[in-house]
């Protein structure tokens, strides 16, 4: 049986007013992250700096001031754009102009999507044929392991072997053996097309969550053109990582799970479940991800007082914790070695709370060195990160300003570098394949200013246009309220903003959480050009009925 909640507000009240205070909450949370990364966006950037060689690509971020007024104007002018385009739905929907012309706003949504998915297809086809890139670190490590283990050979699954310190890395292991397989062992460029199949899915998953949650044509045409112009996603295409997949399965759940939370059907779960697991597998910090399902999962069982979505939520929780674990036990039987945990986790929260080189929370490699140094034990190497972090607490007490500082400049780093650190992890060929002239200019030339800058531009649109989307929720009373589904990505975001500041420095760890704020800027740049266009007809609307009275009284 299909359950339809056509209208909730009538049919669900006992705990509405629980729920509305919930989503009070998480808007006044996410105002003060929108406000700050949107004036920062307008003030500076992070520029990555390298030098020209293929060999050794060795960047550091230097910070740039930025034109307010410019980026601004840039602003404005997409939302000039939104109001192009709302104008041109009416128009050829022909919407109380009274002519015979009629084009379904369906179809021009769908054509947009078509359009941007064959954009997306033919651009990011063209980057990754042409690009020399070869995984270093622990992409290479990570292969390696899977080919590995695909023969048989479990050397790095030792105490102390690669996988035998990071043992988050074994789901990733799995899914590459099982694509080495397939395809044959180290199949990079394979991997490549994958991640471009990823894209692809990732913007029609974007867009069927906006269909479900917003519904308006003009939201799904915004969000079409901000993720065929997504600079930094296209960039990490050739990336052999779980990046990219994470975000791509984060984007299916979100999906799902609204298309749940509309219809009660079992199919939506399941596919919940599997993306759920896909992307734990991929990536270990899906499980901030899947706290916020937790959360939204509850809140939409409190909107239509049910039980069963927080059953199905936990159910999509499991399901992934399970896969991952299967995964685990599958590889401790394989290779004969106990699966203790590897690094403790509270070592790069220790690491994220340094600085290394005038740069707070950067890689330095702390977590790997005291783990080796106390015998690849994980209780003293607990102990001592428990002590360092109270000592480093205790300076931050000590003094305010620097914490200040501290935390102020690692969140910058994170978040206001445009391209999410893609030039620098995707800047290491083969030494087989030479890199083309654009793709080298793309690196160091003028083809790499003109594509910083657009990202720049672009990263402030979807800042700026967050901040309007938490405004306009918060002041504007008659707009209609989404659902408790949509507003897990969000959810997700606050979690990932939280997390990035105690862990390791790094602004690709910052991309997913970007990602889902791709899906609430057409709902800002959105509901600010409705609220213009509203305007502008009413003072034409004005303006007509002042001249036609001008018109009868002269008659007379």
């Amino acid at each position: 049986m299909i359950v339809r909640f056509e209208k909730p507000e009538k049919t669900c009240t006992k705990y509405r007013k629980l729920v509305e205070t919930a989503i009070l909450l998480l808007k006044v949370c996410v105002l003060p992250i929108a406000m700050y990364l949107a004036w920062k966006s307008f003030c500076l950037s992070y520029y990555p700096l390298a030098e020209p060689s293929w060999k050794v690509y060795e960047t550091r971020l230097m910070e740039l001031p930025d034109s307010m007024g410019v980026h601004l104007l840039v602003f404005l002018g997409i939302c000039a754009v939104a109001v192009g385009i709302l104008k041109g739905l009416d128009m050829i929907s022909g919407a109380g102009s009274g002519k015979q012309f009629s084009l379904d706003k369906e179809k021009v949504c769908r054509g947009m999507l078509f359009l941007a998915c064959v954009w997306l297809a033919v651009i990011g086809y063209l980057y990754i044929r042409n690009h020399p890139y070869y995984p270093i670190g622990d992409q290479i490590n990570t292969t390696a392991a899977a080919s590995y283990a695909k023969d048989g050979t479990f050397d790095m699954f030792i105490k102390g072997g690669y996988i035998g310190m990071y043992r988050q890395q074994e789901g990733l292991v799995f899914l590459y053996e099982i694509l080495f397989r397939i395809f044959g062992d180290f199949c990079y460029d394979v991997a490549a097309r994958f991640h471009l199949l990823f894209l692809l899915i990732t913007v029609i998953a974007g867009y069927s969550f906006l269909k479900i949650v917003a519904q308006a044509p003009l939201y799904r045409i915004l969000y079409c053109l901000m993720m065929m112009f997504c600079i930094p996603y296209i960039l990490y295409l050739p990336y052999i990582y779980g990046d990219l997949p994470s975000i791509c399965f984060s984007m299916v759940l979100f999906w799902a799970l609204a298309a749940y939370g509309r219809e009660f059907r079992k199919r939506y779960l399941l596919a919940a479940s599997i993306a759920a697991a896909l992307a734990l597998l991929v990536r270990k910090n899906i499980w901030i991800v899947l706290i916020a399902v937790a959360i939204g999962m509850v809140l939409l069982a409190l909107e239509k007082e049910k039980i069963y979505p927080a059953v199905a939520g936990l159910c999509i929780i499991l399901s992934a914790g399970v896969s991952v674990g299967m995964v685990a036990k599958l590889y401790e039987y394989r290779s004969g070695f106990e699966d203790d945990g590897g690094i403790p986790s509270i070592l790069w929260l220790a690491m994220g709370l340094q600085e290394t080189d005038e740069t707070p929370g950067v890689y330095n490699r702390y977590q790997q060195s005291v783990f080796e140094e106390c015998g690849f034990e994980r209780e003293p190497a607990v102990q001592i990160g428990k002590e360092y972090i109270s000592s480093r607490i205790e300076e931050f007490r000590e003094n305010p300003a620097y914490a200040k500082y501290f935390f102020a400049r690692k969140i910058q780093i994170q978040w206001l570098e445009p391209l999410f650190g893609s030039l620098g992890e995707t800047s290491y060929n083969r030494e087989e394949r030479e890199a083309p002239e654009w793709i080298a200019e793309l690196y160091y030339g003028k083809i790499h200013n003109l594509v910083w800058k657009c990202a720049n531009y672009y990263q402030s649109i979807i800042y700026f246009s967050l901040l309007a989307f938490v405004l306009l929720g918060l002041f504007m009373k008659k707009a209609a309220p989404l659902g408790s589904t949509a507003w897990i990505p969000m959810i997700a975001v606050v979690g990932g903003f939280l997390f990035g500041i105690f862990w390791e420095n790094k602004c690709r760890y910052m991309l997913p959480y970007f990602m889902y704020l791709v899906v609430y800027a057409p709902l800002g740049v959105g509901k600010l050009a409705e609220t213009a266009s509203g305007l502008i007809s009413r003072y034409l609307g004005q303006s007509v009925r002042r001249t036609g009275k001008k018109s009868d009284d002269m008659a007379a």
